[in-house]
């Protein structure tokens, strides 16, 4: 399990109602920016005029590695965009919709960018579907489900969106995940990775993405 996962089952907040992620899915509020991505130079400084954007900061995840987030919205489920990249330049954009078992998640919409039309699969090895994974360390049982995940090319000439300068390369999943100690507590989340460096697309799986197959073995991510 990733750095990104077990943050995600380490920071759940208390609730004891499931988090279940809707069929109806809703990309149009982060269209705006994924249309930057697609046509913009990949800079610090074009993406710091973004609105709702944080400051650059480092992460503390990764050693000279910086971030700088987008909050889209901030409720349930909450929608946020991060860049992620070195100090010179961004090299990531990781979309997620997360929603922490509220009583309105049934109706809420989230995040799939694999639904738009035109969308390309590619192939790799981090290509999953339906895989499972919990540990237990004394009182405390962890888990999570992927749904899928799935790595794709997004043209820039694509039909559900405006022609562009650039092609972007991504990585989409869908995950459920959970803690049991003294409650049942739970999280859902869908997730988009985007680059537009197809070569470092396996690269950002492992480190943000699902990587490890229906035996619990960690893969190092390729995409070709």
């Amino acid at each position: 399990m990733n750095k990104l996962i077990l943050a995600a089952l380490c920071l759940t907040p208390t609730f004891s109602i499931a988090a279940n992620i809707p069929n109806d899915f809703n990309s149009k509020p982060v269209l705006p920016t994924v249309e930057k991505l697609r046509n913009e130079a990949w800079t610090w400084s074009n993406f710091s005029k973004l609105p709702k954007i944080g400051k650059l900061e480092r992460d503390g995840n990764y050693k000279n590695r910086y971030m700088m987030t987008q909050t889209i919205r901030s409720d349930n489920p909450e929608t946020t965009i991060t860049f992620y990249g070195t100090k010179e330049r961004p090299e990531a954009a990781i979309i997620e919709t997360r929603s922490w078992g509220a009583a309105n998640t049934q109706n809420s919409s989230f995040v799939r960018l694999d639904k738009l039309k035109g969308v390309t699969p590619l192939t790799s090895n981090c290509n999953f579907k339906k895989v499972s994974l919990s540990d237990n360390d004394n009182d405390v049982e962890t888990g999570a489900t992927l749904e899928f995940q799935q790595a794709y090319l997004l043209p820039k000439h694509i039909s559900s969106l405006s022609n562009a300068k650039n092609n972007l390369y991504m990585a989409s999943s869908q995950v459920e995940t959970y803690v049991i100690t003294s409650t049942y507590q739970t999280q859902a989340y869908t997730m988009s990775i985007i680059t537009p460096d197809k070569a470092k697309l396996g690269q950002f799986v492992n480190d943000y993405g699902w990587n490890k197959n229906s035996k619990g073995k960690t893969i190092s991510c390729k995409v070709s």
